[in-house]
């Protein structure tokens, strides 16, 4: 028997959502069993000890499972659309942790949260939602969270055989510094070494006397740049920095910024040119983040990804911000030599392949928000996805036209 290709896919789905399901029920019977203490009957010191010795389970896993189990107890509709199979584990643990740096906002707005749960696969994109949601609701508890992370910083340095073992965890902030003083760039002609090795090779540099000041981009929203409260921003790479962060980071690093808000003017060359401008570009970066085919992860940094216009110069497509999306080198050449076809707009965009099986839609990437996201729109939600019990509905993330200029 022949199965086609189209078919596999939708099984190994529908067994991740039985998996699904089955894990919210293994969190009950977790929950259940730690309030009952039936774990102490069999001589158990704890629940995680019970999970590890009679689950045979790592330490590790055993209390990450205890943990959601609690925090599932606690958030009933997150249980809910858990148990339908409507979200995964990986979903729950971002929303447990979001609620455990807001409660009383997140008590409020589950449901709101759960519906951005819904209609953000990427647990990537999900985590940059919840983080913009925090910095609305909670800015304080944001910038303590991020202050007490900062006393976790450590570094070992350890003898392997014949090599060193470099290991440790920095803050947000010497994080992003680092990455962009490590950045090696695309290797030259002949460059054989592959990145990592590249990385360490500029870490030598460095160590004998080569440094010099990182490049980073930084998307801030205009409220942020003028309001005298906390506010949060973000890199190219993805990175939530906040404000003050941002101030540090001028001193020892050269920052561009890329500015979102209702008042920015659109960047626009018409059809006086094809080829985008480094302003341009900086925005449609900013905007999409990455190549915006469905499920593709390829950031824009790094030269990884290419402008590409949705109605061709050549067509009388103008090279404006509305006519250009992110597509990484791999989704482009389909594009345009492939026999796939790509229509709509940035944000609702759709993908045929060359039988016109259409692949599905992706919005841009989360950009900084410019109203609260407590004021919600419609929603678009996958009809696999959708629960039988109706939430209040939410929004994505509110985008507008993005400006580029140097940060002085």
């Amino acid at each position: 028997m022949v199965v086609a290709p189209e078919d596999l896919v939708e099984e190994l789905a529908s067994l991740f959502a039985h998996r699904d399901r089955y894990e919210a029920r293994v969190a009950q019977l977790l929950h259940r069993i730690g309030e009952t203490e039936a774990f102490s009957r069999d001589g158990y010191s704890s629940l995680t000890a019970m999970l590890k010795h009679r689950m045979s389970l790592h330490p590790g896993e055993a209390q990450r499972l205890v943990a959601r189990a609690n925090g599932l107890a606690n958030t009933p509709l997150v249980a809910l659309a858990y148990a339908r199979g409507a979200i995964s584990g990986a979903q729950v643990d971002v929303l447990l942790e979001t609620r455990s740096t807001a409660l009383e906002a997140f008590t409020e707005a589950e449901g709101f949260l759960v519906e951005i749960a819904l209609d953000t696969p990427l647990v990537r994109d999900l985590r940059k939602h919840l983080d913009y949601w925090l910095d609305r609701v909670a800015p304080i508890d944001l910038g303590m969270d991020r202050n007490l992370v900062r006393d976790l910083r450590s570094l070992t340095l350890r003898r392997d055989g014949d090599m060193m073992r470099i290991n440790g965890w920095v803050d947000i902030e010497a994080g992003e510094r680092l990455r962009a003083e490590l950045e090696p760039g695309p290797p030259a002609e002949g460059d054989t070494r592959p990145t990592p090795a590249r990385r360490a090779d500029v870490l030598m540099d460095i160590l004998n006397g080569a440094s010099h000041r990182p490049d980073i981009t930084v998307h801030v929203a205009a409220e942020t740049l003028i309001q005298s409260g906390p506010g949060i921003s973000e890199t190219s790479n993805g990175t939530f920095l906040t404000t003050a962060e941002v101030k540090r980071l001028c001193c020892e690093a050269n920052l561009t910024r890329v500015i979102f808000g209702p008042e920015s003017q659109p960047l626009d060359v018409g059809r006086t040119r094809r080829l985008v401008t480094p302003a341009l570009r900086a925005a449609v970066c900013a905007r999409d983040l990455r190549c915006v085919f469905p499920g593709c992860d390829r950031p824009s940094h790094r030269g990884k990804a290419n402008v590409h216009h949705l109605t061709y110069w050549a067509d009388g497509g103008e090279t404006s911000i509305d006519n250009l999306v992110l597509l990484c080198r791999h989704h482009h050449v389909l594009i345009h030599e492939g026999g796939w076809a790509l229509t709509g707009t940035p944000g609702d965009l759709r993908f045929l392949s060359p039988g016109w099986h259409r692949v599905g839609r992706r919005a841009t990437a989360p950009t900084p928000v410019s109203r609260p996201l407590q004021r919600p729109g419609p929603i678009r939600r996958h009809p696999s996805r959708r629960l039988s019990r109706r939430n209040p509905p939410g929004s994505g993330l509110c985008r507008s036209v993005a400006t580029a200029d140097p940060l002085g």
